[in-house]
Protein backbone atom coordinates (compact mmCIF):
# COMPACT_ATOMS: atom_id res chain seq x y z
CA UNK A 1 0.00 0.00 0.00
CA UNK A 2 1.45 3.39 -0.66
CA UNK A 3 -0.39 6.10 0.74
CA UNK A 4 1.99 9.08 -0.22
CA UNK A 5 0.19 11.76 -2.12
CA UNK A 6 2.70 13.67 -5.16
CA UNK A 7 1.47 16.99 -4.31
CA UNK A 8 2.49 16.36 -0.21
CA UNK A 9 6.16 16.72 0.71
CA UNK A 10 8.21 13.24 1.29
CA UNK A 11 7.92 12.61 4.65
CA UNK A 12 9.71 9.47 6.07
CA UNK A 13 8.56 9.49 9.91
CA UNK A 14 4.64 9.62 8.66
CA UNK A 15 5.91 6.76 6.17
CA UNK A 16 7.36 5.01 8.91
CA UNK A 17 4.37 4.93 10.59
CA UNK A 18 1.80 3.63 8.21
CA UNK A 19 4.64 1.14 7.36
CA UNK A 20 4.91 -0.30 11.12
CA UNK A 21 0.55 -0.03 11.17
CA UNK A 22 0.46 -2.01 8.15
CA UNK A 23 2.64 -5.01 9.14
CA UNK A 24 0.56 -4.98 12.59
CA UNK A 25 -2.46 -4.98 10.55
CA UNK A 26 -1.28 -7.87 8.61
CA UNK A 27 -0.61 -9.81 11.74
CA UNK A 28 -3.64 -8.84 13.66
CA UNK A 29 -5.78 -11.96 14.73
CA UNK A 30 -8.98 -9.91 15.72
CA UNK A 31 -10.98 -7.09 15.47
CA UNK A 32 -9.80 -5.44 18.29
CA UNK A 33 -6.06 -5.65 17.21
CA UNK A 34 -6.81 -4.44 13.91
CA UNK A 35 -8.42 -1.17 16.08
CA UNK A 36 -5.31 -1.09 18.75
CA UNK A 37 -3.09 -1.16 15.03
CA UNK A 38 -5.14 1.54 13.74
CA UNK A 39 -5.13 4.05 16.58
CA UNK A 40 -1.99 3.73 17.44
CA UNK A 41 -1.26 4.92 13.83
CA UNK A 42 -3.15 8.13 14.78
CA UNK A 43 -1.20 8.85 18.07
CA UNK A 44 2.04 8.50 16.26
CA UNK A 45 0.61 10.91 13.42
CA UNK A 46 0.27 13.45 16.01
CA UNK A 47 -3.37 12.81 16.91
CA UNK A 48 -5.54 11.74 19.41
CA UNK A 49 -8.84 9.19 18.99
CA UNK A 50 -11.27 10.99 20.91
CA UNK A 51 -15.27 10.18 21.30
CA UNK A 52 -17.36 11.13 18.43
CA UNK A 53 -19.45 13.53 20.81
CA UNK A 54 -16.95 15.32 22.65
CA UNK A 55 -14.86 16.12 18.98
CA UNK A 56 -13.34 19.43 17.81
CA UNK A 57 -14.28 20.82 14.62
CA UNK A 58 -10.68 20.02 13.93
CA UNK A 59 -11.59 16.05 14.05
CA UNK A 60 -11.21 14.57 10.83
CA UNK A 61 -14.76 12.75 9.54
CA UNK A 62 -14.01 9.18 9.69
CA UNK A 63 -15.54 7.07 12.48
CA UNK A 64 -12.27 4.63 13.77
CA UNK A 65 -14.02 2.74 16.73
CA UNK A 66 -14.13 -0.78 14.05
CA UNK A 67 -17.25 -1.27 15.57
CA UNK A 68 -15.70 -1.59 19.44
CA UNK A 69 -17.61 0.53 22.14
CA UNK A 70 -18.70 4.23 21.06
CA UNK A 71 -17.67 6.14 17.89
CA UNK A 72 -14.69 7.74 17.90
CA UNK A 73 -12.90 10.49 15.70
CA UNK A 74 -9.16 11.00 14.92
CA UNK A 75 -8.57 14.82 15.79
CA UNK A 76 -4.83 16.47 15.59
CA UNK A 77 -3.28 17.56 18.86
CA UNK A 78 0.29 18.82 17.78
CA UNK A 79 0.21 21.34 14.96
CA UNK A 80 -0.58 21.76 11.22
CA UNK A 81 1.81 18.89 10.57
CA UNK A 82 -0.14 16.43 12.05
CA UNK A 83 -3.85 17.43 10.46
CA UNK A 84 -1.68 17.45 6.98
CA UNK A 85 -0.31 13.49 7.81
CA UNK A 86 -4.08 12.45 9.46
CA UNK A 87 -5.54 14.13 6.19
CA UNK A 88 -3.31 12.18 3.92
CA UNK A 89 -2.89 9.05 6.05
CA UNK A 90 -5.75 7.95 8.00
CA UNK A 91 -8.71 7.28 5.18
CA UNK A 92 -6.32 4.82 3.21
CA UNK A 93 -5.48 3.51 6.65
CA UNK A 94 -8.59 3.13 7.78
CA UNK A 95 -9.31 1.15 4.46
CA UNK A 96 -6.79 -1.31 5.68
CA UNK A 97 -8.12 -2.07 9.17
CA UNK A 98 -11.60 -2.50 7.98
CA UNK A 99 -10.61 -4.49 5.51
CA UNK A 100 -8.46 -6.93 8.41
CA UNK A 101 -11.12 -6.50 11.27
CA UNK A 102 -13.41 -7.97 8.26
CA UNK A 103 -10.97 -10.81 7.69
CA UNK A 104 -10.77 -11.61 11.19
CA UNK A 105 -14.28 -11.59 11.80
CA UNK A 106 -14.74 -14.48 9.13
CA UNK A 107 -11.71 -16.37 10.30
CA UNK A 108 -13.55 -16.55 14.05
CA UNK A 109 -17.04 -17.09 12.83
CA UNK A 110 -15.18 -20.04 10.80
CA UNK A 111 -13.15 -21.42 14.12
CA UNK A 112 -16.11 -21.16 15.95
CA UNK A 113 -18.52 -23.53 13.35
CA UNK A 114 -15.33 -25.74 13.63
CA UNK A 115 -15.55 -26.25 17.45
CA UNK A 116 -19.24 -26.17 17.81
CA UNK A 117 -21.75 -28.64 17.04
CA UNK A 118 -23.98 -27.55 15.05
CA UNK A 119 -27.00 -29.09 16.20
CA UNK A 120 -26.72 -28.24 19.88
CA UNK A 121 -24.36 -25.33 20.22
CA UNK A 122 -22.22 -26.91 22.69
CA UNK A 123 -18.77 -27.42 22.11
CA UNK A 124 -17.94 -30.16 18.87
CA UNK A 125 -16.30 -33.59 19.08
CA UNK A 126 -12.94 -31.86 18.21
CA UNK A 127 -13.08 -29.37 21.29
CA UNK A 128 -14.04 -31.98 23.59
CA UNK A 129 -11.25 -34.09 22.54
CA UNK A 130 -9.33 -31.03 22.91
CA UNK A 131 -10.20 -29.88 26.80
CA UNK A 132 -10.39 -33.44 27.77
CA UNK A 133 -6.28 -33.69 26.85
CA UNK A 134 -6.07 -30.59 29.17
CA UNK A 135 -8.07 -31.77 32.01
CA UNK A 136 -6.24 -31.90 35.70
CA UNK A 137 -5.95 -34.14 38.77
CA UNK A 138 -9.20 -33.94 40.52
CA UNK A 139 -11.64 -32.46 37.40
CA UNK A 140 -14.44 -34.81 37.23
CA UNK A 141 -15.15 -36.67 33.67
CA UNK A 142 -18.91 -37.24 33.24
CA UNK A 143 -20.12 -39.03 30.10
CA UNK A 144 -24.22 -38.96 29.45
CA UNK A 145 -26.29 -41.11 27.22
CA UNK A 146 -29.75 -41.33 26.22
CA UNK A 147 -31.84 -43.77 26.78
CA UNK A 148 -33.70 -45.66 24.66
CA UNK A 149 -32.92 -42.96 21.72
CA UNK A 150 -33.19 -45.09 18.69
CA UNK A 151 -36.88 -45.69 19.81
CA UNK A 152 -37.48 -42.20 20.21
CA UNK A 153 -36.16 -41.11 16.33
CA UNK A 154 -38.15 -44.87 15.23
CA UNK A 155 -41.45 -43.77 16.22
CA UNK A 156 -41.52 -39.82 16.36
CA UNK A 157 -39.43 -38.97 13.26
CA UNK A 158 -36.37 -37.57 13.83
CA UNK A 159 -36.98 -33.83 14.25
CA UNK A 160 -38.62 -35.01 17.53
CA UNK A 161 -34.64 -36.36 17.78
CA UNK A 162 -33.10 -33.52 17.30
CA UNK A 163 -36.00 -31.57 18.84
CA UNK A 164 -34.77 -33.76 22.47
CA UNK A 165 -30.97 -33.24 21.42
CA UNK A 166 -31.58 -29.83 21.40
CA UNK A 167 -33.27 -29.70 24.27
CA UNK A 168 -30.98 -31.90 26.39
CA UNK A 169 -27.73 -29.83 25.34
CA UNK A 170 -29.92 -26.56 26.88
CA UNK A 171 -30.25 -27.79 29.96
CA UNK A 172 -27.06 -28.91 30.52
CA UNK A 173 -25.99 -25.78 29.45
CA UNK A 174 -27.52 -24.24 31.92
CA UNK A 175 -26.28 -26.96 34.88
CA UNK A 176 -22.51 -25.68 34.04
CA UNK A 177 -20.40 -22.65 35.52
CA UNK A 178 -18.80 -21.02 32.82
CA UNK A 179 -15.16 -22.74 33.86
CA UNK A 180 -16.99 -26.19 32.92
CA UNK A 181 -16.85 -27.80 29.68
CA UNK A 182 -20.10 -29.51 28.26
CA UNK A 183 -20.09 -30.82 24.80
CA UNK A 184 -21.78 -33.72 22.27
CA UNK A 185 -19.45 -36.21 22.31
CA UNK A 186 -21.38 -38.27 19.40
CA UNK A 187 -24.76 -39.27 18.50
CA UNK A 188 -27.11 -39.04 21.60
CA UNK A 189 -23.79 -38.86 23.72
CA UNK A 190 -22.52 -35.72 25.56
CA UNK A 191 -19.46 -35.15 27.71
CA UNK A 192 -19.40 -32.62 30.80
CA UNK A 193 -15.98 -32.02 32.50
CA UNK A 194 -16.26 -30.15 35.99
CA UNK A 195 -13.14 -28.16 36.88
CA UNK A 196 -12.53 -28.27 40.51
CA UNK A 197 -15.48 -29.36 41.92
CA UNK A 198 -15.44 -32.69 44.66
CA UNK A 199 -17.07 -35.73 43.05
CA UNK A 200 -20.17 -35.95 45.27
CA UNK A 201 -20.79 -32.35 43.85
CA UNK A 202 -20.63 -33.67 40.34
CA UNK A 203 -22.56 -36.79 41.07
CA UNK A 204 -25.60 -34.76 42.68
CA UNK A 205 -25.31 -32.01 39.85
CA UNK A 206 -25.66 -35.11 37.34
CA UNK A 207 -28.50 -36.74 39.64
CA UNK A 208 -30.51 -33.61 39.41
CA UNK A 209 -30.24 -33.47 35.21
CA UNK A 210 -31.05 -37.05 35.36
CA UNK A 211 -34.41 -35.65 37.50
CA UNK A 212 -35.34 -32.81 35.18
CA UNK A 213 -35.01 -34.45 32.19
CA UNK A 214 -37.47 -37.01 33.09
CA UNK A 215 -39.79 -34.68 34.42
CA UNK A 216 -39.57 -33.12 31.19
CA UNK A 217 -41.06 -36.11 29.32
CA UNK A 218 -38.81 -36.07 26.08
CA UNK A 219 -39.71 -39.84 25.80
CA UNK A 220 -36.45 -40.95 26.84
CA UNK A 221 -34.18 -40.97 30.26
CA UNK A 222 -30.44 -40.39 30.31
CA UNK A 223 -27.95 -42.20 32.21
CA UNK A 224 -24.37 -41.25 33.46
CA UNK A 225 -20.61 -42.57 34.05
CA UNK A 226 -18.89 -40.19 36.28
CA UNK A 227 -14.91 -40.22 37.14
CA UNK A 228 -12.38 -38.76 38.62
CA UNK A 229 -9.00 -37.66 36.32
CA UNK A 230 -6.81 -39.00 38.75
CA UNK A 231 -2.78 -39.05 38.11
CA UNK A 232 -2.67 -42.02 35.59
CA UNK A 233 -4.82 -38.78 33.39
CA UNK A 234 -7.56 -37.95 31.96
CA UNK A 235 -7.77 -40.75 29.11
CA UNK A 236 -7.81 -43.51 31.94
CA UNK A 237 -10.76 -41.39 33.40
CA UNK A 238 -12.91 -41.11 29.89
CA UNK A 239 -12.49 -45.28 29.74
CA UNK A 240 -13.30 -45.61 33.45
CA UNK A 241 -16.73 -42.97 32.78
CA UNK A 242 -17.52 -45.08 30.37
CA UNK A 243 -17.44 -48.52 31.82
CA UNK A 244 -19.36 -46.45 34.47
CA UNK A 245 -22.13 -45.40 31.92
CA UNK A 246 -22.34 -49.03 30.59
CA UNK A 247 -23.31 -50.25 34.50
CA UNK A 248 -25.67 -46.75 34.29
CA UNK A 249 -27.32 -48.36 31.10
CA UNK A 250 -27.17 -51.76 31.87
CA UNK A 251 -29.42 -51.56 35.33
CA UNK A 252 -32.34 -49.93 33.01
CA UNK A 253 -31.10 -46.59 32.44
CA UNK A 254 -32.65 -43.38 34.19
CA UNK A 255 -29.36 -43.63 36.61
CA UNK A 256 -25.64 -41.61 37.62
CA UNK A 257 -22.21 -44.77 38.29
CA UNK A 258 -19.75 -43.37 39.71
CA UNK A 259 -16.68 -45.31 38.45
CA UNK A 260 -14.94 -48.24 40.57
CA UNK A 261 -11.07 -48.22 40.94
CA UNK A 262 -11.14 -51.48 39.17
CA UNK A 263 -12.54 -49.41 35.85
CA UNK A 264 -9.08 -47.52 35.53
CA UNK A 265 -7.30 -50.43 35.67
CA UNK A 266 -8.74 -52.21 32.65
CA UNK A 267 -6.36 -51.14 29.38
CA UNK A 268 -7.89 -47.85 27.73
Amino acid sequence: MDTHDPAEPHDPAATAVVLRAVRTLLRAETRAEAAAALHTAVRELGGEVVPERSAGLRALPYEISLGLGPACLAEPVTGPEAERRLATHLKPLLDDAEAVAARCDRYQRQATRARTDALTGLAGRGEVDLRLAEAAVDDVVCLLDLDDFKSLNDTRGHAAGDAALRRFGELLRAGVRDLDMVGRYGGDEFLVLFTGIPALVAVERMRELVRQWTLEGAGSGVSVGLAVVDVRGPGRALAAADRALYRAKAAGGGAVAQAHLADYEKPV
